[in-house]
């Protein structure tokens, strides 16, 4: 995922503190456990798509690069107790 250029990785699930510990390294922006339904509004927002798994017919892990929307920014708000993420720019077709 990071060979491929995301700036920003987005999950319904939880993501490993290890993995996590690479992600911040690199700059990239992780939200775990984000609803499934925002997750395909941002996709079709940004051009991208909604990647449910790294493996490939081999059995091997793969990310293409066709999978990654763009945005011209990206970013954390604190409102109240929450935190929400706005994306700016999204350069897709609708939501």
């Amino acid at each position: 995922i990071l060979e491929r250029g995301a700036k920003v990785v987005l999950t319904t699930k939880g993501i490993d503190d290890t993995a996590m510990k690479y992600f911040v390294e690199a700059g990239v922006i992780c939200a775990r456990r984000c609803n499934k339904d925002d997750l395909k509004r941002l996709a079709k927002a940004t051009g991208g798509q909604v990647v449910t798994t790294l493996a490939d017919m081999d059995g091997n892990e793969t990310f293409e690069e066709e999978a990654l929307g763009s945005c011209d920014a990206f970013s954390e708000v604190r409102i109240g107790d929450g935190e929400m993420l706005y994306a700016y720019g999204c350069k897709g077709h609708g939501a």
